[in-house]
């Protein structure tokens, strides 16, 4: 009955809630990433699928094709699928120009909803794979990174499935993608191997996971109408009682250099991480034993608490910012306590430190000065989480599609010229 006080509450609440998450931060900064595993000379090599979904992505095709070829794996237990939409025949046509072996085309039929994880759906019941992993049309994996996961499939044979940190190769280009880089360096080198390392779940990333077929089958593949598929994977695996590791094997892929993609990108993500909670709130301690305890934190941690600082964050940061001329013009006054401030901004500066543990982690110390600046693009997420919010209930499954390859390339490395035409 008092929106003043309860606002003041909630607001107490979420401070201390970020005390607790940058004292989690701090022992995550401490855990340093696992060695990768070096594959053992062996002939004895699963078979691998390696599955491609590409959408409007015809000048992309020949360069994708170029850098998946250097895989380094038995080609007789290797096939890599191209999956294009029936929708697309610009693209198809580019994949037919360029199809070789081990590449191999599935052709989506027309259906909805059109998505990734339906696509990859559709293409599993074609793939002969033992192991299976995704990668994206910019992407440039790590040439060892099959052999190095099968290496740890078999250290850690209670891994259903694994995650290579994603690096980006256009970090320089603008301040949004120096951001961006600084926020997978803090995720995929400091969060996600602690998570790991606790045997906690954790979301895998859209690309660069790789998964046991029978893992991925008893959970009866992807959602088709989850917009991220990927994170909605993990929580599902972890219900069945599987664990998910990390594979420090990076995968190389092209930040969103502008805003207006951005923000329908990250609408997507916010919509997916809400599509998901929702799901695995249904059922939160599956699998009804420790494991379900951990997954259900996880979730609040993961998904839950980025919802969150997404929605309060920009509001307080413009709330603090009015503050004084309300009190200047018309007396206005908070009886708030300075520790609940005190409380933010070590959850600020944490936020910072881990990104720059990150950078530093992921080979890139020159976007160090670039952390400092990571509060203003956290303000950012608002938008792109209201925007989310009216399309969970409006176009819960609408996709929205990251365009590929508009980074000019960096010097000397032909790789990068993903915007070159199909030949």
């Amino acid at each position: 009955m008092s929106p003043l006080g309860t606002s003041l509450k909630l607001f107490a609440l979420i401070a201390w809630l970020s005390v607790g998450v940058a004292a989690l931060r701090l022992f995550a900064v401490r855990y340093q990433k696992p060695a990768r595993p070096r594959p053992e000379p062996t002939t004895d090599f699963p078979f691998y699928s390696v599955l491609v979904p590409i959408f409007n992505e015809d000048n992309m095709v020949r360069h994708l094709m170029n850098r998946l070829e250097r895989l380094d794996y038995p080609r007789d237990n290797l096939e890599i699928l191209i999956i294009c939409e029936e929708i697309d025949p610009k693209t198809i046509r580019a994949v037919q120009l360029n199809l070789r072996p081990p590449f191999r085309l599935i052709i989506t039929p027309k259906g909805a909803p059109q998505t990734k994880p339906r696509a990859l759906n559709y293409a599993l019941q074609f793939a002969k794979g033992d192991l299976v992993t995704i990668y994206d049309a910019e992407d440039k994996p790590h040439p060892q990174q099959l052999k190095s996961a099968w290496a740890a499939f078999l250290e850690r044979p209670d891994w259903a499935a694994l995650q290579a940190p994603l690096d980006y190769y256009n970090s320089g280009a603008n301040w949004l993608t120096r951001q961006f880089t600084l926020e997978y360096a803090a995720l995929f080198h400091v969060w996600i191997p602690f998570l790991a390392k606790l045997g906690a779940p954790f979301p895998l990333g859209g690309t660069s996971n790789h998964i046991r077929r029978e893992a991925l089958e008893a959970c009866r593949g992807w959602d088709a109408h989850n917009v991220t598929e990927d994170a909605d994977l993990s929580f599902r695996l972890a219900a069945l009682g599987y664990k998910i590791g990390f594979l420090d094997c990076p995968t190389e892929e092209e930040a969103v250099a502008n805003l207006k993609d951005w923000q329908k990108q990250r609408a997507r993500w916010m919509k997916g991480f809400m599509q998901t909670w929702m799901v695995h709130m249904h059922r939160p301690l599956r699998p009804f034993s420790w494991a379900g305890v951990m997954r259900f934190l996880t979730l609040q941690l993961t998904l839950g608490y980025t919802l969150l600082c997404a929605s309060v964050f920009t509001p307080v940061v413009v709330f603090a910012l009015l503050y004084p001329v309300l009190h200047y013009i018309w007396d206005f006054t908070l009886p708030f306590s300075w520790p609940y401030l005190l409380a933010l901004a070590l959850s600020l500066g944490m936020g910072i430190f881990i990104g720059m543990v990150g950078a530093i982690r992921a080979g890139k110390p020159e976007l160090l000065s670039s952390a400092l600046l990571m509060p203003f693009y956290w303000i950012l997420l608002f938008w792109p989480t209201v925007r989310a919010l009216i399309e969970i209930w409006a176009s819960p499954f609408h996709w929205h599609k990251t365009p590929h390859g508009v980074s000019p390339p960096r010097k000397n490395n032909p790789d990068d010229l993903s915007s070159a035409p199909a030949e």
